[in-house]
């Protein structure tokens, strides 16, 4: 989840020069000190160039101020030491609860990313390990419009087994997959079971294009009520209109009930959050601008916003919001897995105290955190950090949703049917609940045994900066 308070981040700034001030007053001293007791001694210090120091200051001075668990982190550890800025950041981490914070060489493609913007070959896919087996293969979950990948025809379904005619395994998979840009795919059939090579190739060159996260919406029609249904990938801000304009459109077509589809979501701005749920939300807690969520920073940043602004701060507290495209809804059905996070929960623990929140497929990430990009403008470089900064709470309080939310319903990702229709499992799901038309009326499909006997891996595609720095640190950091 991102956060948006520029304004706050000019006035925090005041509070990062105190720190600065008092931290490079202590450091002189503790030289000073030090090299009184020490002048006999040969004491060996890496060369750390001047650049990469700023880069590591830099580093040492945001998080002293802004970071979550800033009380956590390790008081010996010297900036003009580490030559690797991302291994200096990764040793600051509270690594027994922060899987999140990521570091970055290239701060336009982080905001790139924020912004919808990818440079990818756009297919979304699931990597499972054979069973008994070193072997892996992957399912595509979805391809993205207009894509690298939809132009070279991958579908939802698809599998693969290959790279560049080299078979993936546990080993390998990750440098074969996620560190180019371009491979051939070796595509596969699942014959009782067995991932037998099918003898074709898709040839795939990544390229920069923007995704709307409106991925796919239509109103089914039954049993007398009008359903609404969409595909949500991801909360970014710069569509915000998107989501008015849909949510119009679905109340000039009188819908009744609405399942939103974000077991493909990872989370995103939280004022879009702020915005879908002020769209589904009983119309009272919208009109009376009830508290949607709540922010809890390390201490004092807390205390700093209840000086300055008071405990109603925005900064402290996102309410809903007025908008007339509100659909006053009592109940609402989400579709999820684990690749449901951040601004995702967010929503969804944020609508539990107004109405009745009925999750569908399998348990969430569990990412209760917001983060915030900082980026020095005024130093010569590009790298950037993107710190977790505050946990989520609701206007009750909950927070800290670590192990996810768990579904009402367990179904697991039905692949091979196609997103939206009535087949796929999740989806017909939802529509015998609302419906009561039984599900085997609505054609649903049984989940592939040899899936259930498969070990899921990751899902990705070439992936987002903040989740490959994700996917490195789960791999390698110990």
């Amino acid at each position: 989840m991102i956060v948006n308070i520029t304004d706050g981040l000019k006035t925090a700034e005041r509070i990062k020069n105190i720190y600065i001030i008092a931290i490079k007053g202590l450091f002189m001293f503790l030289l000073v000190f030090s090299a009184g007791c020490n002048k006999h001694e040969d004491i060996q210090i890496p060369f750390v160039p001047a650049d990469i120091r700023s880069v590591n200051l830099y580093i040492d001075e945001s998080m002293d101020v802004y970071y979550l668990w800033k009380d956590n982190m390790p008081v010996n550890l010297n900036p003009d030491t580490e030559p690797d800025p991302k291994e200096y950041f990764d040793k600051l981490l509270y690594k027994i609860e922060d899987r999140w914070s990521f570091i970055t060489e290239d701060y336009q493609e982080l905001i790139n990313h924020f912004s919808g913007i990818e440079y990818s070959f756009g297919h979304n896919f699931k990597l499972f390990r054979e069973e008994g087996s070193d072997n892996v293969f992957g399912i595509v979950q979805y391809v993205v419009k207009n894509s690298p990948a939809d132009v070279a025809g991958l579908d939802r379904g698809d599998v693969f087994y290959a790279v560049d005619g080299i078979r993936l395994t546990i080993n390998n998979y990750l440098g074969l997959l996620f560190e180019k840009d371009s491979y051939s795919l070796g595509m596969a059939d699942i014959v009782e079971g067995e991932i037998i090579s099918n003898n074709e190739e898709v040839n795939l060159l990544a390229a920069e294009f923007q995704e709307n996260p409106v991925y796919l919406d239509t109103v089914y029609n039954l049993s007398g009520r009008n359903i609404g249904y969409f595909v949500y990938t991801q909360f970014i801000q710069n569509f915000n209109q998107n989501l008015e304009d849909l949510f119009a459109s679905f109340k000039s077509q009188n819908v009744s009930d609405l399942v939103i589809d974000l077991r493909y979501n990872p989370g995103g701005s939280i004022s879009t959050a702020r915005l879908l749920a002020s769209l589904i939300a009983p119309a009272d807690a919208v009109s009376s601008e009830s508290v949607f969520a709540r922010y809890i920073w390390n201490d004092n940043i807390e205390q700093y916003w209840l000086d300055e602004e008071g405990s109603e701060s925005h900064n402290l507290m996102i309410k809903f919001l007025n908008t007339g495209n509100n659909m006053d809804l009592d109940k609402v059905y989400f579709l999820v897995t684990n690749n449901s996070a951040s601004a995702s929960e967010t929503l969804i623990n944020g609508l539990l105290p107004y109405m009745d929140v009925v999750l569908i497929g399998e348990t969430t990430s569990g990412k209760y955190t917001g983060s915030i990009t900082l980026h020095d403008e005024k130093r010569s470089f590009n790298w950037a950090i993107q710190p977790i900064v505050l946990k989520t709470a609701n206007a009750n309080g909950e927070t800290e949703f670590r192990d996810g939310f768990a579904p009402d319903y367990l179904i697991m990702d039905d692949l091979f049917s196609p997103l939206g229709s009535y087949g796929e499992g999740m989806l017909t799901e939802a529509l015998e609940l609302i419906t009561g038309i039984p599900s085997d009326q609505l054609a649903r499909k049984a989940h592939p045994e040899f899936l259930k006997n498969a070990s899921p891996l990751i899902s990705g595609g070439r992936m987002p900066v903040e989740d490959r720095q994700e996917l490195w640190i789960d791999n390698f950091r110990e």
